[in-house]
């Protein structure tokens, strides 16, 4: 190959020239191609050559090479060719959106290289079952708290644990979910586990968004229904929470305390097995809720109305535990009682409304005093918490909350009170 020693500097004073050179093949010239020289001075490490067929795409080459060192300096020159076609391509795309390199691959690393590093959804879940575990044996978390999350995410691991956390979204979860067996509880428990996954690995980083935010309303109703709404909410009437505290009173006295503060207080049953006498004032008229047996593990304070002081002066023993057992024992004892209490159909199948004495207390209070905040305290839920009632207003008159709150261990009244037509 022959050379031609006129070189250009192209563009004017970069440093980078283009000069011609001869095509040669066994002695015999056959046209001319254009060398573009650029310097190690100005690429900061090697010389780079590269040859053209024609002078206008030598030209047109320089002058890129010289955009690069204007704009990023030598770093423009670590890039291989590959990596400077592709940022060719994108730049145009990304300019016309109003959208910088910098924004672009900053935007990029936050979700594929997240800054407190990469966890696959099983390290996740290990991670959070060790802070649960953690939790339990200092006695802030209840042992079936514990034993249902390590159940449910055992499920959600073998199906989805390989997977890194940022690699997830919203519509691989809602498929995921969809494809559950059960019922809509079931899916909706399933959601809540979860959703507390990929909160814990954004708080920690692992993840930049949590995708269960993307999940509509329209998404999450079809997923799991509407889970709360009128006809979910089981309570007693008035004259079966009279007639349960005649019956507890004259089959099972040693139950008696879990009926009136269960009905009349609305404390859980899960709280009731662990409330201890010493927690009832009977003179200043509140139940403390320790922090320790709370669900919410906060303390609370509950009123104690005036009724249920009456019914719990009639018994005689109130030391040590208000429950005479707990855990599996209370459920079959209870289980037992309801049974015998009528609450049963001819197949010996239970006919109790889920959760029917706290939900009747919140329907009760809220139909007497008409005050959501008043309501959800007592509960023990946090303020502005009212969701709850938005499903309890249509279920009870503030007559019926009278008559609940004033029934009392003396001559049974049967108050024959109807309640409201649920709306279709």
């Amino acid at each position: 190959m022959a050379t031609n020693t006129n070189s250009v500097e192209f563009p004017p004073k970069s440093g980078i020239k283009i000069r011609p050179i001869d095509n040669a093949s066994a002695g015999k010239k056959f046209g001319i191609s254009y060398q573009v020289t650029v310097p190690a001075k100005v690429t900061g490490k090697r010389r780079i050559r590269k040859q053209f067929p024609s002078y206008k795409k030598a030209e047109a080459w320089a002058k890129k090479q010289h955009r690069g060192i204007q704009t990023d300096g030598h770093a423009f020159f670590k890039l291989s060719g590959t990596e400077r076609q592709e940022v060719g391509v994108m730049v145009p795309k990304l300019r016309d959106k109003g959208i910088s390199v910098t924004e672009a691959i900053q935007f990029a690393l936050d979700r594929l290289r997240p800054s407190g590093g990469e966890r696959t959804l099983s390290e996740v879940i290990t991670e959070l079952q060790s802070y649960k575990l953690k939790r339990h044996e200092a006695g802030d978390l209840a042992y079936h708290s514990l034993r249902d999350f390590n159940t449910r995410t055992g499920v959600i691991k073998s199906a989805l644990g390989d997977y890194s956390i940022h690699e997830i979204d919203s519509a691989q979860v809602k498929a995921w979910l969809a494809g559950i067996k059960g019922s809509d509880r079931t899916r909706k428990n399933y959601l809540r586990i979860i959703s507390e996954l990929f909160r814990y690995s954004t708080q920690k980083k692992y993840i930049l968004l949590n995708p269960i935010d993307d999940l509509s309303d329209h998404d999450r109703k079809e997923l799991h229904g509407r889970l709360m709404n009128n006809g979910d909410v089981g309570i007693l009437t008035v004259n079966q929470a009279e007639d349960l505290l005649h019956f507890t009173r004259d089959r099972w006295p040693e139950f008696l305390g879990i009926i009136v503060l269960g009905l009349f207080a609305g404390i859980r049953t899960e709280e009731l097995q662990k409330l201890t006498w010493d927690k009832v004032n009977l003179k200043d008229g509140y139940i403390t809720i320790d922090a320790t047996i709370s669900k919410k593990r906060r303390i609370r304070h509950t009123t104690l109305p005036d009724n249920a002081r009456e019914w719990i002066l009639t018994i005689s023993d109130r030391k040590g535990n208000i429950s005479p057992c707990s855990g599996k024992a209370f459920d079959n004892v209870f289980v037992k009682l309801r049974r015998e209490a009528g609450y049963a159909d001819k197949k010996k199948h239970s006919t109790w409304p889920r959760n029917a004495m706290r939900h009747s207390f919140g329907t009760y209070h809220y139909a007497l005093h008409g005050d959501a905040t008043k309501t959800a305290k007592e509960l023990g839920h946090k303020e502005g918490d009212q969701v709850l009632f938005d499903h309890y207003r249509a279920l009870a008159t503030k007559a019926q909350g009278e008559a609940f709150f004033g029934i009392k261990p003396g001559q049974r009244k049967q108050q024959a009170l109807k309640f409201k037509e649920k709306k279709a």
